[in-house]
């Protein structure tokens, strides 16, 4: 893993940064030529290579800058100007300050009513495929379900807890719905003001139970 969980117990930091006026425009946007700059992105062998072709990704295009966190410096881009979940850009927010900067996926990429996943998690020569998640509910088998929805679209989940959810059912949730989901490899979790990145074999090991506080 990129982060050890073990070390993602700071505090979640309150919102600091660049919201833009809501009145820009939808930029005009090249499928095809942002698809093979994608490829490249990870197909590249070397991280340096891979870095090169993330900027190059990035500047290829004129997102709109939803988002710039003061401290990290890490952005949230999309290719329109405002987001249709509200949730989807608070977790994107709160993801730049644990220093990742956030793509939105261009509608263009799915066919009508079509959704794969959600975002781009980019730092340094990595760039992942992600869903975002906002979960609410308190009991465990309701979480796993939204884990299951959430994985039947991405490997990679990001879950937002907004519930007072005890710690116990939350891990109970996790185990199940890591258990429907066999394609499922990681969830990054924001929970109790602390952000964890786990992967499949810790959720589904008894290490669980020391990670999430």
């Amino acid at each position: 893993m990129e982060e050890s969980a073990k070390d993602s117990t700071n505090d979640r930091l309150f919102e600091t940064g660049y919201d833009p006026a809501k009145n820009g425009r939808l930029l005009f946007f090249d499928i095809t030529l942002f698809t093979s700059l994608l490829r490249f992105c990870f197909d590249e062998v070397s991280a340096k290579q891979k870095q090169t072709a993330i900027k190059k990704l990035l500047a290829s295009f004129e997102w709109n800058l939803l988002y710039q966190d003061k401290t990290s410096k890490c952005s949230v881009y999309a290719e329109c100007t405002e987001i249709e979940h509200k949730h989807e850009l608070k977790t994107a927010k709160a993801l730049t300050q644990k220093g990742y900067d956030v793509l939105f996926a261009p509608k263009a990429m799915f066919l009508r009513g079509e959704k794969k996943f959600d975002i781009f998690l980019i730092r340094g020569h990595v760039i992942m495929k992600a869903g975002l998640k906002s979960i609410s509910t308190k009991t465990p088998d309701l979480i796993a379900n939204r884990i299951k929805s959430g994985a039947d679209q991405a490997s990679r989940l990001v879950i937002d807890i907004v519930s007072d959810i005890s710690r116990k059912d939350l891990i109970d949730g996790l185990k199940i719905g890591i258990e429907r989901s066999r394609l499922l490899i990681e969830i990054l979790l924001f929970y109790n003001s602390r952000f964890y990145r786990l992967g499949r074999n810790e959720i589904l090991s008894k290490r669980i139970y020391g990670l999430i506080k």
